[in-house]
């Protein structure tokens, strides 16, 4: 078996807000990857998960609490362990209650998965969707931005 190459440490983990992307690096762990040090497909829903949260709660005002209600993976390249992650995060379209999000995510800045999400902004307590509006509705436009390319 092939010995594991060291991750590759040198860059910050600090995420960014610039140009209308939001983008977040991810600390690759031993246990996303299998035998071979391979990443598993289901880490990808990890890592788009923890940078769709950042996103939607980092803006001014955060989201509030939201539900995943549609998650679409396209697999480009394979990534293995030690690589450099980077998920970046736009907003594709916002609806009534809902926002589509498109996300990319990068090893050692090769696009290695595109991300398409639809999350509902939720009231637990009502039991209801609510309503994509005002300043957070305004805070999502700044990302509105075309994933083509």
């Amino acid at each position: 078996m092939p010995r594991l190459a060291r991750p590759d440490d040198s860059h910050p983990l600090t995420e960014s807000w610039e140009g209308g992307v939001h983008r977040l690096p991810i600390q690759m762990r031993f246990r996303d990857t299998d035998a071979f040090g391979h990443v598993n497909n289901v880490v990808y829903a990890s890592w788009i998960e923890v940078a769709r949260i950042a996103f939607m709660r980092g803006l001014e005002p955060p989201s509030g609490d939201l539900i995943l209600a549609h998650l679409e993976l396209d697999f480009l390249e394979q990534v293995t362990f030690g690589q450099r992650i980077l998920v970046e995060t736009r907003v594709a379209k916002i609806g009534r209650t809902s926002v589509t999000l498109d996300q990319r995510v990068f090893a050692r800045d090769v696009l290695a998965s595109r991300v398409r999400s639809v999350v509902v902004l939720y009231d637990y307590e009502a039991n209801e969707k609510r309503l994509v509006e005002g300043a957070f509705r305004d805070a999502l436009e700044h990302y509105l931005t075309s994933s083509d390319g």
